[in-house]
């Protein structure tokens, strides 16, 4: 196992970057910060599924690739002044030609959920500015599960969970 803790503190101490083979949004901008927020929440819902996954009874070879695939972990976060629809139309153009799952969120379940894993609790204020209002959210995954780009019309901002009527896109990528 110390092999795999050394090989993820590599990952984890290393700058934030884009994914590699997946292009910023049209305008986009990458976001380090957010980025660093995003990747250190992954890194402690990462160690929490490894610990179960040497409890459980998968067999050698299943935890195996699990690992490999977790030593790979890359996220990047980009926002874009453009808009959902726009930035959706790029990714299902060329170079990528994806095909999403498009459909609504709630954007102030999104915000809960955030400050639920933030360990903060929601600002009356936003509760009620969000009672009731949906985003757009669009999903693409490869069919091996080692990327997904979601694309969002809300950003949530993963550093102080402020709402803002703002396109962002994340890509996530696991060793594959």
């Amino acid at each position: 196992m110390a092999p795999l803790l050394a090989l993820l503190t590599l990952f984890w101490l290393a700058d934030p970057a884009p994914v590699k083979g997946v292009p910023p949004p049209p305008g986009g901008r990458f976001e380090p910060e957010m980025t660093r927020v995003v990747s250190d929440r992954a890194k402690a819902e990462m160690n929490s599924v490894l610990a179960e996954l040497e409890r459980s009874v998968q067999p050698p070879e299943a935890k195996a690739e699990i690992r490999r695939r977790a030593a790979g972990l890359r996220l990047a976060v980009y926002t874009t002044p453009r808009g959902w629809d726009e930035t959706v139309a790029f990714y299902e153009g060329a170079p990528m030609q994806l095909i999403f799952l498009k459909g609504e969120r709630d954007i102030l379940g999104d915000l809960r959920e955030w400050a639920r894993a933030a360990g903060l609790a929601v600002d009356a204020s936003a509760e009620k500015a969000w009672a009731g209002k949906s985003g757009r959210t669009a999903r693409w995954t490869k069919d091996d599960e080692t990327l997904q780009v979601v694309v969002e019309d809300h950003l949530i901002d993963p550093r102080d969970g402020k709402v803002s009527e703002t396109t962002v896109v994340l890509v996530t990528s696991l060793g594959g």
